[in-house]
């Protein structure tokens, strides 16, 4: 009984100690992060790399059966899969067109059965923080 009592003893040392490295530690890991994720190069470096970014295609199938919360992926041209979000996933068929121009923070989903285009701001967030972040100044 005095045996048990002795390592039911220790095994609460053991986590006391662990627990005093591991939780300075991961503190440290998500301030860095927090910091890094934050700071002015880093916004400024996504928000370019988004508005850099081009692509189009064909919409050659809609992938409904894999489900992600709030985005859904759709393959375009049998080659690549891009995440959207399900409300304009819900809108879209196959043989509908996507589109991103460089220099843009939008893309743009061409639906051919209703003749319509959705218009999809994709570097909302990274704009909105970069700025904010170059009007701090």
């Amino acid at each position: 009984m005095e045996n048990k009592n002795e390592l039911k003893k220790q095994e609460r040392t053991i986590r006391k100690s662990l627990a005093l490295v591991f939780i300075p530690i991961f503190i440290v890991i998500i301030s860095i992060s927090l910091i890094q994720n934050n700071s002015e190069s880093f916004l400024e470096k996504e928000y370019k790399n988004i508005r850099n970014d081009s692509y189009s295609g064909k919409i050659t199938n809609l992938l409904s059966d894999k489900d992600n919360g709030r985005t859904r992926p759709i393959l375009i041209d049998n080659k690549w899969e891009k995440q959207i979000p399900f409300f304009i996933h819900e809108k879209l068929n196959i043989g509908d067109s996507l589109f991103k121009k460089t220099d843009s923070d939008f893309e743009y989903y061409v639906r051919k059965s209703k003749t319509d285009t959705i218009k999809r701001d994709v570097n909302k967030f990274y704009r909105k923080k970069y700025f904010d972040k170059l009007n701090e100044k």
